[in-house]
C-alpha cells in the first residue's frame, strides 16, 4: 500500500503535464472584439508555450471570404509568438482563425473577430472645431473692420 502512493502521485503529475501540453492563446493583436481605425500591418498571436512551424493563421472577411497572402511564421526571437503580415484591408468585420501546434505535436485552434472602420472624428469634436473656426472668423472680420476705420 505504501508503494502505491508514490506511484499514484507520479501518475497524477504525468497526467497534469499531458493536460497542459496544449498551447493556449494568451494575447492577440488586433485584440479579440476590438474596433480599429487603421488596417493592421500584421496579426500577432502569443501562446502559453512554444509552438511549431505547423501553426497557422487564416483571415476571413465579413462574408467569410479568405484574405489572400496571409503567411504565418513563428517569430525567430520568441517561439511562443505567431506572426502573419496582412495586406491593406478595407473597412469590414474580420475573423482570425488560428491553429497552434505545440512542439510535442498537440494542436489547438480557435477564432475571434475584430472590426476595421473608417477613421471618424467624434461629433462633439467636430462641433468644437466648427465653433472655434466660426469665432476665429468673426474675430478676423471685426479686427479688419476696426483697423480700416
Amino acid at each position: 500500500m505504501k508503494g502505491a502512493v508514490p506511484v499514484l502521485l507520479l501518475s497524477l503529475l504525468a497526467l497534469t503535464a499531458v493536460a497542459h501540453a496544449h498551447a493556449e492563446l494568451v494575447t492577440a493583436v488586433p485584440a479579440p472584439g476590438s474596433t480599429i481605425t487603421h488596417s493592421p500591418a500584421e496579426i500577432r498571436l502569443t501562446f502559453s508555450e512554444p509552438i511549431s512551424a505547423d501553426s497557422t493563421i487564416l483571415l476571413f472577411t465579413g462574408n467569410f471570404q479568405p484574405v489572400a497572402g496571409i503567411q504565418a511564421q513563428v517569430a525567430a526571437t520568441n517561439p511562443q509568438l505567431l506572426v502573419a503580415a496582412v495586406p491593406p484591408l478595407t473597412p469590414d468585420d474580420y475573423t482570425v482563425q488560428w491553429t497552434a501546434v505545440s512542439t510535442d505535436g498537440h494542436p489547438t485552434s480557435g477564432s475571434y473577430t475584430f472590426r476595421l472602420t473608417r477613421f471618424a472624428l467624434p461629433s462633439t469634436l467636430l462641433w468644437q472645431i466648427g465653433l472655434t473656426l466660426l469665432f476665429l472668423g468673426a474675430f478676423v472680420i471685426l479686427w479688419r473692420w476696426s483697423r480700416d476705420r
